[in-house]
């Protein structure tokens, strides 16, 4: 048993024997210390475990990562994109780098290297700099479509930046670790000034025009954006898009003077809870790699770490 797994153990007590069911968060020789589903922490004495299981990874877990970041460009749609073959080509005036990066996963129907020379004259054509949004898995063998992209890149001297995790979770489970309230939170299918001035409030958004985020914000036909408010002002926001059985967990903020309080954890919360009611059974969310306390928040929920990926660049 290592970290990271769930784990299924039968453990003698002093009540009797019971059943243990959690992921693994550390391990050392005598005792294991696991997250159940309801989110508690318990420590386990291995000389107690009478019978155990590693327990097969969920749907969420075992998705293909290609078929994910087809879900998640679904969720966060730019405003402009374009299909290069299996590759999608997006743009959104710079507002974030995921809808103003070419999706390449899949196969462009080209040479590599006439593609990247396709995405480098497409992003020009739009005042943009060319990005690549590319997957780095476990293992890149040579021949795969992602390794022989990642070698074009190298030679080509396109630098990677931003490295990030994708995150996913059974929605019962993280339900279960929540909150038992979540009254105080407003969910909308609409976006207003209160909720867009609580967005990103301390990067200004990089000075991108106000319709240009609206655009992006709201170009789903099912987004949900939740919010904490104190009179005119939200505190905390978090936006969802549902596509079918997944729903894409973006945009949790809270404001400075309130953050340790657990609103993060409640916004999060009600718009999940929203989400499983239009249908969602399952989730993603996208963090970087050095946001720790964040990672920390949705490791807290259920959310383990699918597979990360990278934004590859020009260095001119």
């Amino acid at each position: 048993m290592q970290v990271g797994d769930t784990v299924s153990l039968r453990v003698l007590t002093r009540a009797g024997s019971t059943e243990v069911v959690g992921t693994v968060l550390a391990s050392s020789a005598g005792s294991l210390t696991l997250r159940r589903r309801d989110g508690a922490g318990v420590e386990v004495d291995v000389t107690q475990v009478t019978a155990g299981r590693v327990v097969p990874p969920s749907p969420a877990q075992r998705v293909d990562p290609v078929e994910l970041h087809r879900v998640m460009a679904a969720g966060w749609r730019a405003a402009e994109t374009a299909e290069l073959g299996d590759w999608l080509l997006r743009s959104a005036g710079g507002f974030t780098g995921r809808a103003n990066s070419a999706l390449a996963v899949g196969d462009p129907g080209i040479p590599l290297d006439e593609a990247i020379s396709r995405v480098e004259q497409w992003y020009d054509a739009r005042g943009l700099p060319p990005r690549v949004q590319l997957p780095q898995l476990p293992q890149l063998p040579q021949g795969t479509a992602a390794a022989d992209l990642a070698a074009v890149l190298d030679r080509r001297g396109w630098t990677a930046a931003w490295p990030t995790h994708v995150m996913t979770a059974e929605l019962g489970p993280v339900l279960k670790a929540l909150p038992a309230t979540d009254g105080e939170v407003v969910l909308s299918d609409q976006l207003d000034d209160a909720w867009l001035a609580a967005y990103r409030p301390d990067e200004g958004r990089a000075g991108i025009p106000e319709e240009v985020v609206r655009t992006v914000l709201t170009n789903h036909p099912d987004v949900v954006f939740a919010s904490v408010r104190d009179g005119g002002t939200c505190v905390a926001i978090a936006r969802v898009a549902v596509n079918g059985r997944w729903v894409g967990l973006s945009c949790v903020e809270v404001a400075a003077e309130r953050r340790r309080t657990g609103l993060a954890t409640l916004v999060s919360g009600a718009a999940l809870r929203g989400a499983v009611a239009r249908g969602a059974r399952r989730s993603y969310l996208q963090v970087t790699v050095d946001n720790a306390a964040a990672r920390t928040l949705y490791e807290r929920l259920g959310f383990t770490v699918h597979h990360d990926y990278v934004y590859r660049m020009p260095t001119s």
